[in-house]
């Protein structure tokens, strides 16, 4: 399976990358879609390295663009298992930019934007260990967390209130699900917008993202 184009940014020569952000971009899409908000991102944390990977299903539109995992003929039933078949390798490829970078896997963040949320959401429930958070615009679990799960990552969710694509609704259920299993999760659902990333969605997940994690801090200091 092709994993295409891995395009990497460091910190700052002075800086050392503390944190590991991995975006993973939507259905049709390419990495370079992602890398303006990546960049939005390393903004608010300067000492973040960035990942930007292309899907691994290339040529699923004709030209650059690449899905995650295939979606002629994709439904509600076939979902969950077309996510699983291509985890191992979102695992490989997360495991070995940590090492690449130095940086743990609790200080590793999966930022998804619709398919790419969907993937980022299903690898931290089904892969304990392999990052402390993730940001998912306009994205849904391909199936929702049974009772009893155990999500170790801190999971935001940021959605378009007429989202036409994937409804709202899968966002908001979701949120429910995850406070019930005691997992942090925050949703924002944002007024007036679409299936579309947009600056005021970008700032609520790089806003929610950094309390999360001083929220994290200041609860290992009591």
């Amino acid at each position: 399976m092709s994993s295409g184009r891995v395009y990497r940014f460091g910190t700052a020569p002075e800086r050392e990358a503390n944190r590991l952000f991995v975006f993973l971009h939507g259905c049709g899409a390419t990495a370079q879609s992602m890398i303006p908000i990546a960049f939005k991102f390393q903004a608010r944390f300067p000492s973040a390295a960035l990942v930007v990977p292309s899907g691994f299903a290339p040529g699923a539109r004709g030209g650059e663009a690449q899905d995650w995992f295939p979606t002629r003929g994709l439904n509600v039933d076939n979902r969950a298992e077309r996510v699983d078949a291509v985890l191992p390798d979102v695992e490989d490829l997360i495991r070995r930019e940590q090492t690449n970078f130095g940086v743990p896997a609790h200080r590793t963040v999966l930022i998804g934007f619709s398919q790419g949320g969907t993937v980022a959401l299903e690898a931290v429930k089904k892969l304990r260990g392999l990052a402390g958070a993730v940001v998912a615009f306009s994205a849904q679990f391909a199936r929702l967390p049974q009772i009893g799960t155990r999500i170790d990552a801190r999971i935001h969710l940021v959605h378009g209130e007429f989202d036409s694509v994937v409804s709202r609704v899968h966002a908001e259920r979701a949120a429910r699900v995850l406070a019930g299993l005691h997992v942090p999760v925050t949703l924002d659902i944002v007024e007036d917008l679409g299936h579309a990333l947009t600056h005021r969605a970008i700032s609520l997940g790089s806003l929610r993202l950094l309390q999360g994690i001083y929220e994290r801090r200041r609860a290992t200091l009591h």
